[in-house]
């Protein structure tokens, strides 16, 4: 026998547990009292365990806030538009003194979830991205001014670095941009470094600081990205933002409940023993 169980959870993913070994006693020995209890307990077991899980899934995030600024000129953004950009948030590769031709120009960005009342400290979370593209730049031709011609590519080399700000990231639109970029952003301690290679989803474990905010809410100014390094140098990653449709924008994921995990684990065991009759 058979049992599917589906659950769509908040961002719109299928969760479906299926199992396909269920022995049911009576239907081999008949419907004793002592079976009938055993199976009554068992899909209870189950029940529960599958609602559990679905609970805690139901508890992902989509994000409150997205936005990025461009260093060169602090032109700050809290949304784009546009055929080519709409949907979409920047993090570039910091090249502060690193290159005279594209020194100061790139993209940071910041993610927030500002309610997360839902959630508790235990368990992973991680933060979800939907990587759209890589916005690679072609070769500069000396003596030439202005930007360089731009390829949109699905692969790329892009070194992601992630940190929890220290201030709310609309101030770096007013704000003295070289000391609170530095301050509230590129140096602060990173979460995680990743490599990125290839659109697509993207997730990043950041448990230590969605804790450290639903302990302390008011310390929750959200996450900061910015690259490190990348092949071309001054590659952008391009990733879909809150009014993509589809929500593909950012989302924080919580994992699953140990104690859901234990009580389902259990419930499939109990499915796959065979139960004798004496």
């Amino acid at each position: 026998m058979e049992i599917t169980i589906s659950k769509t959870n908040a961002i719109g993913q299928l969760i479906r547990i299926s199992h396909t070994r269920l022995a049911l006693p009576f239907a081999k020995y008949g419907c004793g009292t002592n079976y009938l209890v055993m199976n009554k307990l068992l899909f209870t077991i189950i029940a529960v365990a599958v609602a559990n899980l679905e609970a805690t899934q139901a508890e992902a995030i989509l994000a409150s806030y997205d936005a990025d600024t461009y260093y060169f000129t602090q032109t700050y953004n809290e949304a784009r538009t546009g055929s080519l950009n709409g949907g979409t948030f920047h993090v570039g590769m910091n090249v502060l003194n690193t290159n005279p031709t594209y020194d100061g120009h790139f993209n940071f960005a910041g993610v927030k979830f500002s309610d997360l009342s839902g959630l508790s400290s235990a368990g992973s979370k991680f933060l979800q991205l939907n990587l759209k593209d890589f916005k690679t730049p072609g070769s500069v031709v000396p003596g030439y001014e202005g930007p360089p011609q731009y390829s949109y590519l699905t692969t790329g080399n892009f070194k992601l670095a992630v940190v929890a700000l220290g201030a709310d990231f609309s101030e770096s639109e007013s704000a003295t941009l070289s000391t609170w970029y530095q301050s509230n952003l590129f140096g602060k301690a990173r979460l995680a470094e990743i490599t990125l290679s290839q659109a697509g989803l993207v997730s990043i474990d950041v448990t230590s600081a969605v804790n450290d905010w639903i302990l302390n809410p008011a310390s929750n100014f959200g996450f900061g990205l910015v690259g490190t390094t990348s092949s071309p140098l001054a590659t952008t990653a391009r990733f879909y933002s809150m009014e993509a449709a589809g929500n593909l924008g950012p989302a924080l994921i919580p994992e699953p409940a140990t104690g859901s995990l234990l009580a389902l684990g259990f419930a499939a065991g109990l499915a796959n023993r065979r139960f004798r009759r004496f």
